[in-house]
């Protein structure tokens, strides 16, 4: 079966656009809900004269849903009309803001995480990037979900982490004129002036700096606030004004002309091409590049982060954006030198974002970035020192992990030299493991001295046992499924191959990292997607035949409980099960002493209705083969007996079909 990629971050919520400028909440709320909310929090806000401004994020929301938090609390600028001018005054902000500058807090997803091979998972708040958060049926991981393979070869793809568009969303409304209360960057409830969407177009071209700030203030807020807003300011011609106004040497302009493209391109395809073609992209580089201000660098890297969730841009991004933001942001952030300036960490967080969206790219650009110095060398660091503070719930970690994952995608063809040792490894050695035959030859012990160097650098840390090791602390301390979902992601997308590369790669999580205590647990985890991804790495491990005793043990129970705990309408469960029917099978027919105490009526009762049951397409055949198997085995036969279960539950029509038809197919070499 082919892989298909894996959502990550969390495949509930997209990755792909960072955030609107405003607040957003992972729960999803209504418009009526979030509308309500904010009228509240005005309120609040004028009788203490200051506006709150937390910046939730990527969950699996588009400003940057997959998992991550950041959010300062500064004076804020607010903009008032008095009499027929603006002026400026100053707020503290307290709690929630309805201003441009403030960025939503981001959470991530997936990857969804390809279960067999996890793909590259997005990391933004739009669902579904994955285009890396990351993960198909054991294959590789790309940030999406993928569907389960056999057992034979299972990796993980890129996850698309519901993380990739930050923009705090309060209400759908029709009317694109509606008058409305906006805030500036900076937050703050100012007296909007009575003016239309049009108008607020116009002043963006103003000789007057104060009604050019008004115009781009008044579209920040009201994209934020209504969705057809975004259309309407691209059909005045609105986009081409507010990229001018990134050009102005004014740092007030530049940070609510970035806020206001950040909610303009908040999810919105057509926009963010338009933002291109009108020569955006260089603009908003040239301004990063050159300001020191962090509250604008803040809404340049958020808005690079919405636009890197257009797969249309990503080439591009790469080539000109890639270099700036890791030299620039991502190394100085985890490598601090006397000269280097200080990076804010929501900075960072919105070029992890951005960067974990790019990794969901194609393969030419995954290698761009596997090969962009210092990059993977600072996303590991960042992850070691987040989890050595005891921090590993660290919103940008999680996008951390996620390009990481993406990174691991299909990792020893595209960056076969770092593999080049094992091509002479005698085959024998890895022969060729049978569906009905568990107790092929056991391979020798390999050795793989680039997972032991002292000091790895760039791709070598994909692979190298310190990451691997990472990986497993993450599992077992981090309580974020969408960093969960990519760590196990990215193992499974190192054990996908039938190569010698993962049959090292398994061992070394097994035997020498003691790596299935943290991972057996996931199996039963109610995260969808964290459970497809775990349950898929357990499988490719289990092709390795001289690691089934230990597996047996170890996970056999679980899975085990996972089948037995099958009901009609785990449909959406299809590949997990399916994936747990092989596992147990393998597992059982190397292991029959362990399977047998664990065989018992409720299993086989469950078993027999999946494999009678249709709309299980995989899961259902899965099941019969292991039903037929379970009486073929003398040890296992002989248990069911004493249990008083009858041959015909085990050996009919529909056991029968399956199994030839697996045969068929093994004997074929898929």
């Amino acid at each position: 079966m082919a892989a298909e990629p894996i959502r990550s971050v969390l495949y509930t919520t997209s990755t792909d656009d960072t955030s609107l400028v405003l607040p957003t909440d992972r729960r999803q709320r209504t418009g009526e809900q979030r509308v309500r909310e904010q009228v509240q929090t005005i309120r609040r806000s004028r009788k203490q004269d200051s506006v709150s401004t937390p910046t939730p994020p990527s969950s699996t929301n588009e400003f940057s849903e997959p998992k991550f938090q950041f959010s300062p609390t500064k004076l804020n600028t607010l903009f008032r009309f008095s009499g027929s001018g603006m002026t400026a005054t100053r707020n503290r902000a307290q709690n929630r803001s309805l201003s441009v500058r403030n960025t939503v807090k981001h959470q991530s997803l997936s990857s969804q995480w390809n279960v067999q091979s996890n793909g590259i998972k997005l990391s933004g708040s739009e669902p579904s990037l994955n285009k890396t958060t990351g993960t198909t049926t054991h294959n590789s991981s790309q940030f999406n979900h993928t569907k389960t393979q056999s057992l034979k070869q299972q990796k993980s793809q890129v996850v698309v982490t519901n993380q990739s568009e930050t923009m705090a969303k309060t209400t759908n409304q029709t009317s694109t004129k509606t008058k409305t209360e906006a805030s500036g960057v900076n937050g703050g409830v100012p007296a909007i002036p009575d003016i239309t969407l049009q108008e607020a177009v116009e002043y963006l071209t103003h000789s007057d700096i104060s009604y050019q700030l008004c115009g781009a203030s008044f579209i920040q807020h009201n994209t934020f606030i209504e969705d057809s807003s975004k259309q309407e300011v691209c059909r005045l011609g609105g986009i081409p004004h507010l990229i001018q106004l990134l050009k102005m040497d004014n740092s007030q302009l530049q940070q609510t002309a970035a806020a206001a493209l950040r909610n303009v391109v908040f999810k919105d395809k057509r926009n963010k091409l338009e933002v291109e073609r009108c020569g955006g992209l260089e603009v908003i580089l040239t301004s990063l590049r050159n300001t020191s201000v962090v509250e604008t660098q803040k809404q340049l890297t958020g808005l690079l982060w919405n636009l890197s969730s257009a797969d249309e841009l990503k080439p591009e991004l790469i080539r000109n954006a890639m270099e700036l933001l890791t030299e620039g942001i991502v190394v100085p952030y985890n490598f601090w030198g006397e000269d280097d300036k200080h990076i804010d960490p929501e900075v960072f967080y919105n070029t992890t974002g951005c960067l974990r969206n790019l990794s969901c790219a194609k393969e030419n650009e995954r290698t761009a970035m596997r090969c962009c110095p210092k990059l993977i060398d600072s996303l590991v660091t960042c992850i070691q020192t987040q989890v050595e503070r005891g921090e590993p719930d660290d919103k940008s970690v999680e996008n951390c992990v996620c390009i990481l994952h993406n990174l691991s995608f299909q990792l020893e063809k595209e960056a076969s030299d770092h593999f080049k040792q094992f091509v002479d490894i005698d085959e024998a050695n890895t022969s060729k493991k049978r569906l009905f035959s568990p107790k092929s030859k056991i391979p020798k012990e390999l050795s793989f001295p680039s997972m032991e160097e002292a000091n790895p650098e760039g791709v070598n840390w994909l692979y190298h046992r310190k990451t691997l090791q990472l990986y497993l602390k993450l599992l077992g301390f981090s309580q974020k499924e969408a960093t969960l979902e990519a760590c196990c992601g990215a193992l499974q997308n190192l054990t996908a191959s039938k190569s010698s590369v993962s049959t090292t790669m398994s061992q070394t999580i097994i035997q020498k990292l003691q790596g299935l205590p943290v991972i057996s647990p996931l199996l039963k985890s109610g995260s969808p997607g964290l459970q497809k991804t775990a349950m898929s790495l357990v499988g490719n491990m289990s092709r390795v035949s001289s690691l089934r005793e230990t597996m047996a043990k170890e996970v056999l129970p679980s899975v085990s409980s996972v089948l037995s705990t099958m009901t009609p309408n785990m449909l959406e469960k299809d590949t997990t099960l399916a994936t747990a029917c092989r596992v147990m099978h393998t597992l059982v027919l190397a292991e029959p002493d362990t399977g047998r105490k664990l065989v018992n009526q409720k299993l086989v009762d469950s078993l027999s209705q999946l494999s009678s049951n249709n709309s299980f397409k995989t899961a259902s055949k899965d099941a019969a083969v292991l039903l037929w198997s379970m009486w073929g085995k003398k040890e296992i036969q002989s248990t069911l007996k004493k249990q008083g279960m009858s041959k015909s539950t085990f050996i009919n029509d529909v056991t029968a079909a399956a199994y030839k038809e697996a045969t068929v197919t093994e004997s074929n070499g898929h």
